[in-house]
């Protein structure tokens, strides 16, 4: 999916990955959540927010129970900006699986569910099914 991402007209990886990831969470998450599954330090991390929060693209929101923790949700702006800059990524990764039959995709997701249950249980942190 990386190689279809646009990177023109400021559009880096990290931030396309981090717009694409916001568009897939359903509440506004944790920088380090959203770092950890990106790969990249705090810092990285919180110069890659300042960013697409001066662009207007995400915001930082207080946390329902503790104001302490700040999270990052999208912006209006910044759902148009990753519909129509990732759309088509997201179009063409989708379209890998296209040949598959459903019965073929079941057993994918089956395996991959598996894989993550794997990495769980050996302590390496992967969000479950109903985090996504």
């Amino acid at each position: 999916m990386q190689a279809t991402m646009p990177t023109g007209g400021g559009m880096t990886v990290p931030r396309a990955s981090l717009l694409l990831g916001l568009t897939l969470k359903r509440e506004p998450t944790g920088m380090s959540e959203l770092g950890e599954s990106l790969g990249m330090s705090p810092r990285n991390m919180t110069v890659l927010v300042d960013g697409l929060e001066a662009e207007g693209l995400v915001r930082r929101v207080s946390h329902r129970h503790d104001r302490r923790i700040k999270l990052v949700e999208l912006t209006p702006a910044g759902k148009e900006v990753a519909q129509r800059e990732l759309g088509p990524s997201q179009a063409a990764a989708a379209a890998l699986f296209d040949d598959l039959t459903p019965e073929e995709r079941d057993e994918l997701l089956g395996l991959l569910e598996k894989v993550g249950d794997i990495l769980r249980a050996r302590g390496i942190e992967m969000p479950s099914r109903d985090q996504r």
